[in-house]
């Protein structure tokens, strides 16, 4: 008969092997855990920064069965870092960071390789070199975004194409890489094709300000014939602006699409609207949950991947049916995010999520739903899509 003391010792081996293996069961995901993913939103409120969120939020919950939590950086970059080290502080498994700040972005790196957080961002695209560093972080996942000088630069294009020669731009404030490059863009793309553009209204990209710059770049300059406005919101100004002169001819095109500027869209009160239209924070958080399934996607260099979405444009008898499917629906299904995940689909790669993208256009979709019978031929020819 064992004495007491050596029950002791043997019911407290037992036990420290039960702790060791409940600890080892813990920290290897399995393909059925879910997760507590942290994530931003740079500015609640700002309808493109919002659908952004509501896609993400779609993919982590709805499709990945996660915790999604999302904080408010009220457009403050330093409070962009706070949230960043309160959700690392508290424990998330990963974050999807919409990192809108280059200069932030090492630090947010830094941070993330510390504490052994791995991150993804979305949207913005960071410079080549930045780019470089954050592949040496083991703790970076990847991004998916775009090029912004490619979403100013077609509606250059366009509106030469439309015969406008003196164009304004309504873009945000200096210093911010996404409204710079866009207006870059829209710049060589314009002045290429023999246009100038007259004036270009700084601004914080608000409804308010906006407006503000852009009835004082019209009283200033009453011969122009066109406006390029680099977000929701600018072109949502321009539209009121516009609407309180009578008999003007000024053509309006912008990018990012919301609400607003759908409707504008509709009514003819705006020319063509671009984007990518914010599929990208959905295809960032894949590339987290194929990380966190013990599955990361790697790019031909054995590095986190660098993908691109391509900046579509939304012709306006197509109004209707991306309200219906991008709106009141979403333009990827439950099904459709699953299969870029590991846990449902083995033969993920960087490179087949990269095709997906590539693909990815207005008509592409919507041909999508007309094979799952949501939309008719019909309703599909009308609009100038062919289903042949």
């Amino acid at each position: 008969m064992k004495s007491r003391k050596l029950r002791g010792i043997s019911i407290l081996m037992i036990a420290i092997m039960i702790m060791g293996f409940t600890f080892s069961a813990c920290t290897q995901n399995t393909l059925t855990d879910t997760y507590v993913l942290g994530s931003n939103n740079f500015f609640k409120g700002a309808p493109s920064l919002d659908i952004l969120e509501k896609f993400a939020t779609y993919t982590a919950v709805d499709a990945y069965g996660n915790e999604f939590i999302v904080l408010n950086d009220e457009a403050q970059p330093e409070k962009l870092v706070q949230n960043v080290e309160y959700q690392i502080a508290s424990g998330v498994d990963g974050l999807v960071l919409f990192g809108i700040i280059d200069a932030i972005i090492p630090t947010i790196s830094a941070k993330c390789l510390e504490a052994k957080v791995p991150f993804v961002l979305y949207d913005h695209m960071p410079p080549a070199d930045m780019l470089a560093d954050l592949k040496e972080n083991p703790y970076f996942v990847g991004i998916v975004g775009e090029k912004d000088y490619e979403a100013g630069y077609p509606q250059g294009e366009f509106l030469i194409e439309k015969g406008c020669k003196k164009a304004l731009i309504l873009t945000g404030t200096k210093g911010d890489p996404c409204h710079e490059a866009r207006t870059q863009g829209f710049t060589d793309a314009f002045t290429a094709g023999g246009g100038t553009v007259i004036d270009v209204g700084w601004t914080d990209a608000t409804l308010a300000n906006g407006l503000t710059a852009i009835e004082d770049l019209l009283t200033a300059h009453p011969d122009a014939d066109c406006i390029y406005a680099s977000s929701g919101d600018l072109i949502a100004a321009s539209m009121q602006a516009l609407a309180a002169r009578s008999n003007t001819t000024v053509k309006i095109v912008g990018t990012d699409l919301d609400a607003t500027g759908l409707q504008g869209l509709r009514d003819g009160k705006v020319e063509a609207i671009n984007g990518a239209h914010w599929i990208n924070s959905g295809f960032s958080v894949a590339l987290l949950q194929n990380y966190l399934d013990g599955h990361q996607l790697l790019d031909k260099d054995g590095k986190a991947p660098v993908l691109y979405v391509p900046i579509i444009v939304l012709p306006k008898e197509q109004a209707d049916l991306y309200d219906k499917f991008w709106n009141e629906q979403l333009p990827y299904t439950v099904e459709e995010m699953q299969a870029v995940a590991y846990r449902w689909n083995k033969d993920v790669t960087a490179e087949s999520i990269q095709q997906i993208l590539d693909e990815y256009s207005i008509s592409e979709r919507l041909l999508q739903r007309y094979e799952e019978g949501k939309v008719t031929a019909e309703e599909l020819e009308a609009v100038g899509i062919s289903v042949k």
